[in-house]
């Protein structure tokens, strides 16, 4: 890719970053990011349709160096808890951007879109799964009460190791309903 192009999407990101930082989603105009990127608004164009699509395609970016951070992914199948912990670093390590980029009416695209990711990994190592429904019902149980849990204890709680341990166990749990065939 020409580095021209590479340069002017890199400014683009920061600068809606930057904004996104001080205004919600829907306050944000083309015109006012394209000078806080310095670009044109033609530039924006050939990149984005609207400001949505920048906004879901920064969220969908986020949300993959989240699952890519995640070293051992296959482990999700055979050690839960390992694979819990990883996860909820990740999103520990990306919490600021996290809080940034998901804040306000963005904030259920998160979760939403981490599930998403973990399907469609799950769902090519494991086509089977896909039509599953006791599988389906626990793994989103998992994900969406594991993030929800997660985030709900962190706001009043700044032991989020301990938070993290608790989801592991309770993961664990969960996962043996599955795999016990009960």
């Amino acid at each position: 890719m020409d580095k021209r192009i590479i340069k002017s999407k890199e400014n683009i990101k920061n600068a809606f970053i930057e904004l996104r930082t001080k205004k919600e989603l829907r306050k944000i105009t083309v015109k006012e990011l394209c000078e806080k990127a310095n670009i044109n608004k033609s530039t924006f164009y050939a990149h984005y349709e609207d400001i949505f699509q920048l906004s879901d395609q920064i969220e969908s970016d986020v949300v993959k160096q989240i699952i890519d951070s995640i070293t051992h992914k296959h482990s999700m199948f055979f050690d839960v808890a390992e694979f819990t912990s990883e996860l909820f670093y990740a999103m520990k390590s990306k919490q600021e951007l996290i809080d940034i980029v998901f804040s306000g009416e963005q904030h259920p695209n998160l979760v939403y879109k981490i599930s998403l990711m973990l399907k469609d990994f799950i769902f090519e190592i494991n086509p089977q799964l896909k039509n599953n429904s006791k599988f389906n019902i626990l793994l989103d149980y998992i994900i969406f009460g594991g993030y929800y849990a997660f985030e709900e204890n962190t706001k009043f709680d700044n032991n989020s190791d301990e938070i993290i341990n608790t989801l592991i166990r309770a993961t664990t749990h969960m996962n043996k309903l599955f795999t016990d065939g009960n």
